[in-house]
C-alpha cells in the first residue's frame, strides 16, 4: 500500500506520469474452527487463524453476536481469534 502514489518519467523534453493505486487483499480465514465435544462445566476453547493481524474480529452463536462477559472470553493475538466459553452448559451447544 505504501507503493501508491504519482510516478513520473521525466526524460527532458516530455514527461510521463502515472498515478498508481495498491489495495489491499482482503483478510481471509487461514485455519478454520474446529468442532468440539465437551462435558458440561468444562471451558471451552475456539480459535481461528487470518491472514492478517489486527482485524477487528465479531463472534456470534446462532446469528446472535457474543460480546466479552463472565461467560465469553474474547482473545487476539496476532492472527489468531480465540472465543473461551465458560463454564459450558448444553445450552451452549
Amino acid at each position: 500500500k505504501t507503493d501508491a502514489g504519482l510516478y513520473t518519467c521525466d526524460i527532458g523534453t516530455d514527461v510521463a506520469k502515472s498515478k498508481v493505486s495498491v489495495q489491499e487483499k482482503p483478510t481471509e480465514v487461514t485455519k478454520q474452527l474446529e468442532d468440539k465435544t465437551s462435558p458440561a462445566g468444562q471451558d471451552i476453547s475456539l480459535s481461528c487463524e487470518l491472514s492478517k493481524a489486527d482485524v477487528n474480529i465479531r463472534w456470534y452463536k446462532d446469528g446472535k453476536a457474543i460480546r466479552k462477559s463472565q461467560k465469553y472470553e474474547l482473545q487476539q493475538e496476532g492472527t489468531r481469534a480465540t472465543l473461551i466459553i465458560r463454564d459450558s452448559m448444553v445450552k451452549d451447544s
